[in-house]
């Protein structure tokens, strides 16, 4: 056997060991989600944290065998590279590491069916009970361009409602079929989508919700361009009011949604004004008292976002009341946790590994939130149904654990309360279902319709 010369060994390049050392730790902080494969990476993160010592111990013992080699001047080597792993974890965040070794805290009876909402699916207590949003598809400039190519089929809402939903909230970016001048005509083709898409979910069983969603150009428009969206805004209205009459169409089982997130360059007077707009539009004449069966129930949201904070904002003409309105709003607290990771929210990186454990401090700020709208709602001539249309949480990167709990814990609150609500959403980036296993995502569906 021949010797090497003592400055290749001194090498730390040459040495077995930091090449084995460095391929574990290449594979430790590989805690992601695979770009190629969508494979969740997570688990290797938690299996090298809990064996970390039993690791470690097999770490010095090779070390030992090897020492009379090499543990003189590499001795800095052989305590840099562990060093590096545990500061290095899986994307050097401490709320990384917090969210393995912290547990989640949430009463276990939030994963119950605590307040009975099982046998009717929230049917006896409001008149939307549970739901789900089929967000991605009629949402997108053209079905199919967010999800892969896959566009909605009849079986889609045969599985909602089969798992226990009693609606659907179906997100629908009219414009991208719409004339931008008078009478800003709708492309037949897609009405008759829309048409047959209310009647699978009516059809399964299903109460529909259908929407204006993503008038970007709305939200943005300067003051002298805003008027002129605003205006084909209501020529929208004019024709899926048209099409979807109360003769085919019952007001139980189809209710339209005015606006989806006012925001940007929609104020609050902006909003009150273009909510009478368009109940003029869907109701006609409001001076002429109507019977409350005669008219479509409609679902009006809240300035900025549809964020609840803003309700107390939000002013209703007199002709709107419980028998014909529902309220509707969103809630993504804590957005940080929510939308860890979100490519579309800028920043959202650094908020990789934020936790929710349902601690009392993180539970507190959600029971207010709550009880400030129940509050709002219970003064003269209110006491809407209040229908929260959209919570969620990203999926990529959130701890599917505590994804778990804060559904359980918002899906459980509103219910206390009597909100209706829909989950976003059924098989994207937040969803339920997984679309290529064809099944639900066991800790999404427990959350929201609990087995127990």
């Amino acid at each position: 056997m021949m010797f090497k010369p003592r400055r290749i060994i001194d090498h730390l390049g040459n040495i077995a060991t930091f090449h084995y050392i460095s391929s574990l730790l290449y594979r430790a902080i590989s805690c992601k989600v695979d770009d190629m494969t969508r494979e969740n990476l997570l688990h290797r993160q938690k299996w090298l944290t809990l064996n970390f010592f039993q690791l470690a111990l097999n770490f010095i013992y090779t070390i030992c065998i090897s020492a009379y080699l090499f543990i003189g001047r590499n001795l800095h080597s052989i305590i840099f590279v562990p060093m590096t792993f545990i500061v290095l974890g899986c994307g050097s965040s401490n709320a990384n590491t917090s969210s393995i070794q912290a547990p989640v805290v949430l009463s276990d009876s939030y994963y119950s069916d605590l307040y009975s909402w099982n046998i009717s699916g929230g049917l006896k207590q409001t008149r939307l009970g549970r739901g789900i949003n089929v967000g991605n598809y009629l949402e997108a400039p053209f079905e199919g361009d967010w999800t892969g190519g896959k566009v909605l089929i009849e079986d889609d809402f045969k599985i909602i409602a089969k798992a226990g939903f009693k609606n659907v909230r179906i997100p629908i970016r009219w414009t991208a079929h719409a004339d931008k001048t008078f009478p800003y005509t709708i492309d037949s083709v897609f009405m008759n989508r829309v048409k047959e898409v209310v009647g699978w979910a009516n059809n399964a069983g299903l109460k529909a919700i259908i929407n204006v969603h993503h008038y970007n150009e709305l939200m943005r428009a300067t003051d002298n361009d805003k008027m002129s969206h605003i205006l084909r805004l209501e020529g929208i209205w004019k024709q899926i009011n048209e099409q979807f009459p109360l003769s085919k169409y019952s007001r139980t089982d189809l209710i339209f949604e005015l606006l989806n997130e006012p925001q940007d360059s929609i104020h609050y007077n902006d909003w009150n004004d273009i909510i009478e707009r368009l109940l003029t539009v869907i109701w006609g004449d409001t001076d002429i008292p109507q019977k409350n069966n005669t008219q479509r129930i409609v679902m009006v949201g809240t300035a900025y976002w549809n964020v609840p904070d803003t309700l107390p904002k939000l002013s209703l003409p007199h002709y709107a009341n419980q028998y014909n309105t529902i309220i509707t709003v969103h809630n993504y607290k804590p957005f940080h946790f929510t939308h860890q990771g979100a490519k579309w929210v800028n920043g959202s990186k650094k908020w990789i590994g934020t936790t929710w454990l349902g601690t009392e401090s993180e539970t507190a700020p959600l029971i207010t939130l709550l009880d400030n709208m129940t509050r709002w709602n219970s003064k003269a001539n209110r006491n809407f149904e209040i229908y929260l249309g959209e919570f969620g949480v990203y999926s990529r990167y959130a701890d599917p654990k505590q994804q778990k709990a804060w559904t359980a814990f918002i899906a459980r609150e509103a219910e206390k309360r009597n909100i209706s609500w829909a989950y976003w959403e059924y098989s994207s980036s937040f969803g339920v279902y997984d679309n290529k296993a064809q099944q639900w995502r066991p800790h999404l569906i427990e959350a929201l319709v609990p087995v127990k």
